[in-house]
């Protein structure tokens, strides 16, 4: 996104001479000063020269340094770059989180500043001298930090860009603010990182595990494996699924739930329906009603501790507890394969494919662009038909279930 510069120069030529004249932006306001003299500005900053500012460079460093020691609105109390940043994701009290939020209500979550916070509170401000000023960062010194992280070699590459991103973010808004110069450059180059597979169990695999869950597994995660592998349903979504979303053979998926927005939109922003067979809505309505703990929001798969929302890691840790206890995976297997609860996402995806239509695959997974989203604003029963039939054909058999 492009920044508003703290200042506006303007040159001059009387009689064959150059005179340079700047426009500053208070950063508080917005409002732009009357024209001053960069020649002015030097005298005020007590350097002595008989000769004209004819470069545009030059004039640059000296109203960056008039700025700097608050010739132009005053001077400002030092800030050191430990304390800036360890406000800035700060969601209560951060001016960037407020304006945000302000500006484009829901474009900025919790649980993305949250993440944030925690990334640079457990891999940056360690990093960090106490007493540096956020004026006298330089690109060396933040490039100093991802090369240590690198070293210590515990996070992986993608990892380290988001913790590079987020303080490179954060020096953009000083830069806005004209907290430090907006002529220099404080953004790394992220690393290179090669996108891992998200793994899928074979057909064979699949069927076992599945064989196996239904007979000796917890039906409570049978359920939420078959829900995932024949909807596609993301784990944020079957924790915010409640009795009432449940239909005659469809479900309606408006809600996620993220640990600290709590229930929030899904993915996309866009309600989405999604067949499913009859004998698993009525599993699922069943297994809500079960809830010992009922609270107002009906929950389907409810937490053994008190009712409520289980964990945002609870899906994945069981899928791949039960995974081992079954025999079809090891744990290094799983690890090596890249397989947790989303690669059930991805079964859905490629068992439905070639079934369905493109457009009605995307959005009953709910990976529609906003164009699609726009074109098909909902599916039409023969859509929903295909979906339907898709599951019973491809997906259905395969778990050993009985069709209609």
């Amino acid at each position: 996104m492009v920044t508003s510069a703290p200042f506006t120069l303007c040159r001059i030529t009387r009689s064959e001479r150059i005179y340079w004249y700047a426009l500053f932006r208070n950063p508080e306001t917005g409002e732009r000063t009357n024209k001053k003299s960069v020649e002015m500005l030097r005298k005020e900053l007590g350097i002595v020269s008989q000769h004209p500012v004819k470069r545009r460079d030059e004039a640059i460093l000296i109203c960056q340094k008039a700025l700097d020691q608050g010739l132009i609105f005053g001077k400002r109390e030092p800030i050191t770059l430990y304390s800036y940043l360890k406000s800035f994701y700060d969601w209560d009290s951060s001016p960037y989180v407020e304006r945000r939020n302000l500006l484009d209500p829901g474009s900025i979550s919790k649980d993305y500043i949250a993440t944030r916070k925690n990334l640079l509170a457990n891999h940056i401000l360690p990093r960090i001298k106490p007493n540096l000023f956020l004026s006298a960062v330089t690109l060396n010194q933040l490039e100093q930090i991802q090369l240590s992280l690198v070293k210590e070699g515990k996070l992986a590459s993608t990892t380290i860009n988001l913790c590079m991103g987020a303080l490179s973010l954060a020096l953009g808004e000083a830069q806005k603010r004209s907290l430090i110069p907006s002529t220099l450059a404080y953004r790394v180059q992220p690393l290179k990182s090669v996108h891992r597979v998200r793994g899928i169990l074979s057909e064979d695999e699949l069927r076992s595990f599945m064989h196996y869950l239904k007979k000796q597994g917890e039906e409570r995660i049978y359920l939420a494996c078959l829900l995932s592998l024949l909807t596609g349903m993301r784990s944020g979504e079957l924790r915010a699924l409640q009795f009432t979303a449940i239909g005659d053979g469809i479900i309606t998926v408006d809600q996620a739930y993220a640990d600290k927005a709590g229930l929030k939109e899904p993915k996309g922003k866009k309600t989405r329906y999604v067949p499913c067979p009859t004998f698993l809505c009525d599993a699922l309505r069943d297994l809500s009603i079960a809830n010992p703990n009922p609270n107002a929001h009906h929950l389907v798969f409810w937490s053994k501790r008190g009712g409520g929302f289980v964990s945002s890691h609870y899906f994945s840790e069981r899928l791949q507890e039960e995974l081992e206890r079954s025999g079809v995976m090891t744990k290094e297997e799983m690890v090596e394969r890249n397989i947790t609860f989303h690669s059930l996402r991805h079964i859905a995806n490629t068992l439905l494919r070639g079934s369905v239509d493109e457009h009605v695959l995307r959005l009953t997974i709910g990976h529609s662009s906003e164009q699609l989203s726009d074109l098909y604003t909902h599916l039409s029963q023969r859509g929903l038909k295909s979906v339907e039939l898709a599951q019973q054909n491809n997906i259905l058999p395969l778990l050993g279930e009985d069709t209609p």
